[in-house]
């Protein structure tokens, strides 16, 4: 049997479908930049977040960026960011003249509070990520950040849907960056993302920002050092379909993820445990001789990949050529130990038991388990 890590020729046809009729839609209109379909989404987003304002950017890194812009961070600030994480977090805050510092993952991979509470630097904002589904204890946070009079921008990119204490990823800060790239929960059919707030002021500066820095009611006037962000019409068109069926892709995601955990307890395998809210937009394993479990995998027809190989601080700091060796043990750790193992919302129980089948061959689960 053949299981791909992630493929959308698992998607149902009937949501193809809905999305050549959502786009043919668009062309008839014409409206290529800006226009309905944009508007629809965004006022869809809010809705589904319970969130005052949704702004449509080209992309993740890009809703960053702007959230940075937009409360005022730049030159000279600093930054705390999770260590272990995507590069793009990191390299939007150096995109605004910031200065980002590391802070370590928890068991859970998600930034360590408790490291950041006792950070010496004095930071003009904080970006937690919600790795892999989770989400970071954004109640303690908050507290946190109010008390020290911090800006807080949730990274949203892998945790669409997910919430905490009755409130979703993205309403807590005062700003929310979502990425719509394909694989993620809720996903386009190319780059997309978004910027979230409820403070109304926020928002204004962000659509702004987001186009050239431009005074909406002139186009060539501008009152901010601006970028040229848009969410595309056929992408937001897209969206609105899939946002339909966003619950009940993130509880397939939870299902799956619950056979894998059974099945990997049954075989010995120690499990990563995630915390209780993840809508598991990674499967996280962990394998002590990593490299030799992926070549045994794969040589069974399944894909695996690497969330991340290399800590951000890491790769980060090669870049701009700072010794870094000896930071944040535990997100090295993570970065040599785990594996993600297939998952989408349309994984099947045939594709998921043969993956279980190949890990409790005995070369497979004695390298998960370092033996060999």
């Amino acid at each position: 049997m053949k299981v791909d890590f992630f493929t959308f020729n698992s998607a149902p046809k009937e949501l193809k479908q809905e999305w050549r009729e959502e786009i043919s839609k668009v062309l008839e209109l014409g409206q290529f930049i800006g226009g309905s379909s944009i508007t629809l989404f965004e006022k869809e987003w809010s809705a589904y977040l319970k969130i005052g304002h949704t702004i449509g950017v080209g992309n993740g890194y890009d809703a960053l960026v702007v959230a940075l812009k937009a409360l005022d961070v730049g030159p000279g600030d600093f930054v705390a960011v999770p260590s272990h994480t995507f590069i793009a977090t990191w390299l939007a805050v150096a995109a605004v003249g910031a200065i980002p510092v590391g802070i370590d993952c928890d068991s859970n991979g998600l930034m360590d509070l408790s490291l950041l509470e006792t950070e010496s630097k004095i930071f003009s904002a904080v970006i937690p990520v919600h790795m892999h589904g989770q989400m970071v204890d954004m109640q303690r946070l908050m507290l946190w950040a109010k008390q020290q009079n911090i800006k807080v921008i949730e990274d949203c990119a892998q945790a669409h849907g997910a919430e905490i204490y009755g409130k979703k990823s993205g309403t807590w800060g005062d700003i929310g960056a979502f990425s719509f790239y394909p694989t993620k929960n809720l996903g386009a059919i190319g780059d997309a993302g978004a910027i979230v707030t409820n403070n109304a002021e926020i928002a204004d500066r962000v659509r702004s920002i987001a186009n050239y820095g431009s005074i909406p009611s002139n186009k060539y006037g501008y009152q901010y050092l601006g970028v040229n962000s848009r969410l595309d019409s056929i992408q937001a068109a897209v969206l609105s379909v899939n946002i339909k069926y966003l619950d009940s892709w993130n509880e397939s995601r939870r299902l799956a993820a619950k056979k894998y955990s059974s099945g990997l307890q049954r075989i010995g395998i120690p499990l990563f445990l995630p915390t209780p809210e993840s809508i598991f937009h990674h499967y996280i394993s962990i394998s002590e001789n990593r490299t030799t479990t992926r070549s045994l995998l794969n040589s069974r027809g399944i894909a695996t990949e690497i969330h991340y190989p290399e800590s951000a601080e890491h790769n980060y700091h090669k870049i701009i050529k700072i010794n870094s060796s000896g930071k944040s043990p535990r997100s090295k750790e993570l970065a040599q130990k785990t594996i993600s193992l297939p998952i989408s919302p349309w994984i099947n129980d045939s594709e998921i038991e043969y993956v279980l089948d190949q890990i409790s061959l005995e070369s497979i689960r004695r390298s998960f388990l370092g033996e060999i």
